[in-house]
């Protein structure tokens, strides 16, 4: 098996300490250019990559978002995905995409994973009825927002559709345009 190039490697193959190699990699700006382009060659050469979970242990928490949704095959979530991704890129964040598929024991799984990775915070659609997932995964401390549900207390934040505001909404174009003759078709009756 290959050795994995750590930080130490590029420490001894620049001739810097691995506190420099530290700053070449977080705060370029603190070292001297010459250091700095000596630093980048060894990394460059060696293949080095940074140990993201390393710098997770030292940070406490990732530079990674959840989300977990209830159909990936459903268009309303990849767009809820895309959303997510644009405006988590924009902070220096990627995203762990799930699909529950409707099931409380993938959605409880899940979560613990993302408890495990000290996800930054968590854009959820429950599949849990009962709250119980939500109520285990409350106590790491990871904020989450409810995606396409309304929050049932004062304590959860959540975003959604006004549904019945969009079907007046719908009903009056229509109207407006001349039609009389509308038809109105749901899906299933537990969808919210």
């Amino acid at each position: 098996m290959a050795h994995s190039v750590g930080i130490k490697d590029v420490a001894r193959a620049a001739g810097v300490s691995v506190g420099t190699v530290s700053n070449v990699i977080n705060r370029p700006d603190t070292v001297a250019t010459e250091t700095r382009a000596r630093v980048l060659s060894a990394i460059d050469r060696l293949g080095y990559v940074r140990s993201e979970s390393a710098r997770q242990l030292r940070a406490g928490r990732s530079r990674i978002m959840g989300l977990l949704v209830l159909d990936m095959g459903n268009p309303f979530f990849v767009d809820v995905a895309r959303g997510a991704e644009r405006a988590a890129r924009e902070a220096g964040l990627g995203v762990m995409v799930c699909n529950s598929a409707q099931n409380p024991g993938e959605e409880a799984e899940y979560l613990s994973l993302f408890a495990e990775q000290r996800v930054r915070g968590v854009l959820l659609t429950p599949a849990d009825a009962t709250g119980r997932n939500i109520e285990g995964f409350r106590r790491h401390n990871i904020p989450f927002v409810l995606v396409d549900r309304v929050a049932e207390g004062t304590t959860e934040c959540s975003v959604s559709v006004d549904d019945v505001a969009g079907g007046a909404l719908a009903v009056r174009h229509l109207v407006d345009a001349g039609h009389r003759s509308i038809a109105y078709v749901s899906g299933p009756p537990g969808l919210n």
